[in-house]
């Protein structure tokens, strides 16, 4: 029994008499058919806090991505489900549609399989438009941006790795594809002199998007992030020098002089890092890095046991060499201009892999 087929039990028997579709409260649940969670539920409309009611009324369950299913495990019970869920709705004035649309789910799902690292995957439902605007004002991608902003999406696929990467997923309403954007790491500032990572196009084939979007979408990211922490960098550097000048630095260090080393010693690891994975280094080149590293792991190991203050000459090199030393190095490795990038899904030779990027410090304030 197909979805249509189930879906009949949902929508048998209801009356048109009340005036059809215009009977219906503004409100509409939408029946998609899952490989992973059976038979999926999602809500669009104002009377929405209805329709998850009727859901739960009816049998359906959370699932896995947060919304409501019933599984295909007991195809007795999911009748059952289904047949309260039609005479609820009826009840309720919401009108239950079955959809032929492969769920954005399972694409999802089926997507991250292919991508390199791991990844969590969501579904958001966003029965009302302004709920879009959440999503939409988290968008690096500009052209997703955009679209979130200028048309109705009822429903997106949120992935995100464990560093913290989040990429977003929404279908075409026209063709059968799936655009696929980044968003904002929230622990970076905007940074008007970066380029955002341009979203990618692709087409329903899970093997085959993975590889544009780790060809394309996932390297400009990545450099897009490392723009924005070498600009940090820099900046936190020219702000600390116009206090306190190159080796001029004293005991007891001033708790600002701390803050910044310490932002400091927080966004290298991640800089080297990417540095290295992008060029040969040379010999001198190799010495920075690793000088770097090893003040790192000196303060690391020092502030195991207890909070300590860095080591005075730790910070005196950093504001005379260190700190100036990775920035220059950081900018021959990752250059400040993108090439031209189309969000058109078109193929291009894959880079080399860069490093994720930073794991975020705290949970997003969009959901």
């Amino acid at each position: 029994m197909d979805l249509t087929e189930f879906a009949r039990l949902a929508t048998s028997g209801r009356s048109t008499s009340s005036g059809g579709v215009a009977g219906y409260s503004s409100c509409e649940i939408t029946l998609f058919s899952s490989s992973r969670d059976g038979i999926v539920a999602l809500v669009d409309g104002d009377n929405w806090r209805w329709a998850h009611t009727t859901l739960d009324t009816a049998g359906f369950e959370k699932s896995g991505d947060g919304n409501r299913a019933i599984p295909l495990t007991d195809l007795d019970r999911t009748r059952e489900v289904l047949l309260t869920l039609g005479v609820v709705a009826e009840i309720s004035q919401i009108k239950i549609t079955p959809s032929s649309e492969t769920y954005i789910g399972d694409f999802a799902r089926d997507l991250a399989d292919h991508l390199p690292g791991q990844w969590s995957v969501g579904v958001e439902s966003y029965a009302m438009r302004v709920w879009q605007g959440d999503l939409a004002a988290c968008m690096w991608s500009p052209s997703m941006a955009a679209t979130l902003e200028q048309r109705r999406v009822r429903w997106a696929a949120v992935l995100r790795r464990g560093d913290g990467a989040e990429l977003a997923i929404i279908r075409d309403p026209q063709y059968d594809l799936y655009h696929v954007g980044a968003l904002h790491p929230i622990n970076l500032h905007p940074d008007g002199l970066v380029a955002p990572p341009a979203s990618v196009t692709v087409q329903p084939m899970p093997a085959s998007a993975a590889w544009q979007i780790n060809s394309r979408l996932l390297p400009a990211y990545t450099r897009a992030v490392l723009h924005c922490q070498v600009n940090s960098l820099e900046e936190d550097l020219d702000r600390t020098l116009q206090t306190y000048e190159s080796g001029a630095v004293s005991e007891p260090l001033p708790k600002d002089l701390i803050d910044a080393f310490a932002r400091f010693t927080t966004t290298a690891p991640q800089v080297t890092a990417a540095v290295r994975a992008l060029a040969t280094q040379s010999e001198h080149e190799a010495a920075v890095l690793q000088r770097v590293e090893d003040v790192i792991a000196a303060g690391a190991r020092a502030g195991t046991k207890t909070a300590v203050a860095p080591r005075t000459d730790q910070v005196a090199w950093w504001l005379a060499e260190g700190g100036e030393s990775l920035i220059d190095l950081a900018r021959r490795s990752v250059p400040n201009s993108e090439p031209p990038a189309t969000e058109t899904g078109r193929t291009i030779v894959s880079p080399r892999a860069l490093p994720p990027a930073p794991a975020r410090n705290a949970p997003g304030t969009r959901r």
